[in-house]
């Protein structure tokens, strides 16, 4: 064979490996979502920050309801409204400089809807307080 031929084999084999790149990675895998982990009836109810997330990430409550956050991370965090066009129907949040290690933030919803969150610190964190009456 040929060294002409043996470096026209290696090319087409690495154009080959990059077209067949390109085609698997053209689309990112859609985000899985958690379906929310029920605490309906119950008055308290805690999510975890850990591992840089928010543990359980959606969760399904009643009115009335307080969501206690604990930051049981090694780094700050904050809790966010998703949008500051939502209306959790009072003031929302806790900024990282009162969000560190060990520490706890809590809310109480007191309407039906639904209430995603985020710690703007950290993109992967995200979460759903979704209230269902009755």
């Amino acid at each position: 064979m040929t060294r002409a031929v043996r470096v026209l084999g290696c090319a087409v084999a690495v154009v080959a490996l990059l077209a067949a790149s390109a085609c698997s990675s053209g689309k990112a895998n859609p985000p899985v979502t958690q379906a929310p982990v029920s605490y309906l009836g119950k008055k308290q109810v805690q999510v975890d920050a850990r591992n840089i997330l928010f543990s359980p990430s959606a969760i399904l409550v009643s009115p009335g309801t307080t969501v206690t956050w604990v930051n049981e991370d090694t780094v700050a965090h904050d809790v966010k409204k998703a949008s500051d066009s939502l209306d959790f129907g009072g003031t929302f949040g806790v900024d990282a400089a009162q969000f560190g290690p060990g520490a706890r933030y809590s809310y109480t919803f007191a309407k039906a809807g639904h209430y995603p969150y985020v710690c703007t610190i950290h993109a992967a964190m995200t979460g759903s307080v979704s209230v269902q009456a009755g």
